[in-house]
């Protein structure tokens, strides 16, 4: 029997001159790329000025909203990115992106430590399975170190908070946990999870952690300036939430690129009339179906329920404390639920599938005889989201693409795998003795005992 792709690719990385070539040509890579992205290429207003505008007016105490630009970010986003506006543009995208390359090796080295810890057989595979799964998010990797990698940043944060409750240190977890929610919202489903996982502590530490993070920058603009600020916010980004557009609102998340779930559903369940700008805008515009917009948001719903619901059938057991080999695999769904069910995902926010991938790769790799559905959906998503781009396709074939909404058809496509293969790989995560022989297994046996 041929052996498995990973395996063989393993086994060149293995070896002394292979590791030397693959990191030379890493490092390489990145420094071309942040030297072309910081002192290359023209200067446009990207996430990087915006981050910078809105740092600047924390510094300045000008008010934070003006003109609409930085509703995205509560007064702590200001705050944590105040050190940019210190620093001259090149030189500010420069530090970013050499700490966001840190990052993504942070977090492609915590996520080795929990696999390897239950599948001893992957030990030497660190750099392969972080390798091909660079690739397989090639293209968020490159869209978002464009603008200095922010995403990477918040990423290897969330990493950590994962790495510390699995190591048993819940409250640097809920610390790390808490700073994401208070920099990107979206992190906040980790919340209800812990609950679900029974799991009371991290998740009061977590809120905790939030509330003190969202109100640490009463330090430097004052309680009444702070309140005002965080209650703008929270207005428009509760009726984004329910479904109440704003001018903002409208203007962000009704753009082609956007791959959140509900838009992207919408495009195929709604006939968007000549002037909304989801038709307007898209030059690959064909309708699907055209449903009755209540009947689109009823499915929409059903869809989001269901994927919840495929996420706690998945996870249902308890956690079964430091060291449990499930841990990185659940916590990886939640985050790509993070980015489908956010009322924007851009392709840099794509790199949030790393975790996933990952884990994916190392069952496969694992295993060893890999059934061929896992290569149809893991080859699919290549095509979808890796293949058919404005280098292969051309620019107007390419913009045609985009209106399938193919990245969340690439995120659904990972999380159904990841979901799929959470039964195969739960026997080769868990060596026997693990757990206590009375240690309920699943939601099914805990109930039964009591």
């Amino acid at each position: 029997m041929p052996k498995d792709p990973l395996a063989v690719l393993g086994e060149l990385a293995a070896r002394s001159w292979a590791r030397r070539v693959l990191l030379t040509v890493f490092l390489a890579a990145a420094t071309i790329h942040a030297y072309a992205v910081a002192f290359v290429r023209p200067a446009r207003w990207d996430d990087f000025d915006v981050h910078r505008e809105v740092g600047r007016r924390f510094l300045s105490g000008d008010y934070l909203y003006a003109n609409g630009l930085c509703y995205p970010y509560m007064p702590m986003g200001a705050m944590y990115f105040s050190p940019l506006a210190l620093m001259e543009r090149s030189i500010g995208l420069t530090v970013r992106y050499m700490v966001a390359i840190a990052c993504l090796v942070l977090t492609l080295s915590l996520l080795h430590r929990m696999v390897r810890a239950r599948v001893e057989s992957v030990r030497p595979y660190g750099l392969t399975l972080g390798a091909v799964a660079g690739l397989l998010a090639l293209r968020y990797l490159i869209n978002d170190l464009d603008d200095g990698g922010p995403h990477l940043i918040l990423l290897a944060v969330l990493t950590g908070g994962i790495f510390a409750v699995w190591r048993g240190r819940e409250v640097l977890g809920a610390v790390c946990f808490g700073l994401a929610v208070a920099l990107k919202v979206s992190p906040a489903l980790f919340v209800p999870f812990f609950l679900w996982k029974r799991q009371w502590r991290l998740a009061g530490c977590t809120v905790v952690a939030a509330a003190c993070w969202i109100v640490l920058p009463v330090v430097w603009m004052g309680p009444g300036s702070w309140w005002k600020h965080q209650v703008e916010w929270t207005e428009v980004a509760a009726g984004s939430f329910v479904g109440r557009q704003t001018a903002y609102s409208t203007t962000n998340e009704q753009q082609v690129r956007n791959s959140a779930l509900s838009p992207a559903l919408s495009r195929y369940l709604v006939t968007y009339p000549e002037e909304h700008p989801l038709r307007r805008n898209d030059p690959g515009y064909v309708p699907i179906l055209n449903l009755e917009p209540q009947t689109a948001k009823g499915i929409v719903a059903v869809a989001v329920l269901g994927l919840l619901g495929m996420l706690a059938w998945s996870t249902g057991r308890p956690y079964r404390g430091p060291g449990d080999p499930a841990w990185v695999r659940e916590c990886a769904g939640v985050l790509i639920l993070a980015m489908l069910l956010s009322p924007v995902a851009w392709v840099q926010h794509l790199v949030w599938l790393i975790p996933a991938l990952y884990v994916i790769l190392a069952d496969m790799l694992a295993q060893g005889e890999v059934r061929w559905p896992a290569w149809v959906m893991l080859g699919g998503y290549v095509i979808i989201t890796q293949v058919l781009n404005y280098e292969f396709l051309g620019k107007r074939m390419g913009e045609a693409v985009l209106s399938y909404r193919p990245f969340t058809i690439g995120m659904l496509l990972v999380f159904g795998l990841l979901m799929i293969r959470a039964g195969d790989a739960a026997g080769m995560w868990s060596p026997p003795g693990q757990l206590p022989a009375s240690a309920p297994q699943s939601r099914s046996e805990e109930v039964a005992r009591l």
